[in-house]
């Protein structure tokens, strides 16, 4: 393959690339470290220049692909081989009735715990009544990924859409015709905890008409749990859990209010339950 070929290839994985960022072009140059007029280049039909090695690195460690991929040397971008190796579903609840999320979250203590919960965060969700069934699918008595976890051992950082909080405020969605008392003294409770212990517990709200996000939690720098439904699918390579780790940063940059002031949030919703 001469230049020209493998640059007119190359420009169209680029595009793939940039097309897929959840952040945006602008995000993406930013991460990357390159500027438009480089970009402009790179695209241009016209040109067969192609990046640095140190510049097809960093695209490929941002965008989650692999160096091969982008030069048109292999057809799975994410490289099939290394994910395979490093990725298994557990059950979240096993035969003997323990669950794997004590053993991952005593591998992860002292470092950060970055988690997208899948309704409610458990720690900041209040216990269900005894009459109710504790995994009812509105709060967090369905992964309890935070349980157990004490503040003082482990920074822990939450990404959710507001929407989940509003609909809880507006007894709509997953809490319709939820008891009223219950939606305001959940939302009371998870500002309290949030005012509470800030910043060892920092709970970021983002738009979900905006962005998406499924559910999962990095645990420090060893593994990605991603929830699938009384199971996880668990990946332990590590470009893997760095790439994971960028994804909720982005949430994070995307969130639209402080995790500092989310607790004035949480009680005007709280004020707002009828």
């Amino acid at each position: 393959m001469d230049k020209r070929d493998l640059s007119a290839q190359f420009k169209e994985r680029l595009e793939q690339v940039l097309a897929s960022h959840p952040a945006g072009k602008g995000q993406f140059l930013r991460d990357v470290g390159m500027d438009r007029s480089a970009l402009s280049q790179f695209l241009n039909p016209e040109s067969d220049r192609l990046p640095r090695a140190e510049t097809l690195r960093r695209i490929a460690r941002v965008s989650g692909v692999s160096v091969d991929w982008l030069l048109c040397l292999e057809n799975a971008p994410e490289g099939r081989q290394e994910v395979a190796e490093s990725v298994q579903i557990e059950k979240a609840v096993q035969a003997d009735g323990s669950t794997p999320l004590d053993q991952w979250r005593s591998a992860a203590s002292g470092f950060k715990l970055r988690y997208v919960p899948s309704t409610l965060p458990d720690m900041v969700s209040l216990a269900p009544e005894p009459e109710t069934n504790v995994s009812d699918a509105r709060g967090g008595g369905v992964e309890n990924v935070l349980g157990q976890i004490s503040l003082d051992d482990m920074d822990v950082e939450i990404a959710m859409p507001v929407q989940t909080l509003q609909d809880l405020s507006a007894r709509s969605g997953l809490w319709r015709g939820a008891d009223p008392d219950q939606c305001r003294a959940q939302l009371a409770y998870m500002a309290r905890v949030c005012r509470k212990n800030y910043p060892a517990l920092r709970l970021h709200l983002y738009d979900g008409t905006q962005t998406f996000s499924a559910p999962f939690t990095v645990f420090g720098k060893q593994r990605v749990a991603l929830y699938i439904g009384d199971a996880y699918l668990v990946i332990s390579s590590p470009d893997q859990i760095r790439g994971f780790a960028k994804q909720f940063d982005r949430l994070v940059r995307r969130a639209i209010i402080g995790a500092d002031r989310v607790h004035e949030m949480l009680s005007e919703l709280a004020d707002k339950v009828r």
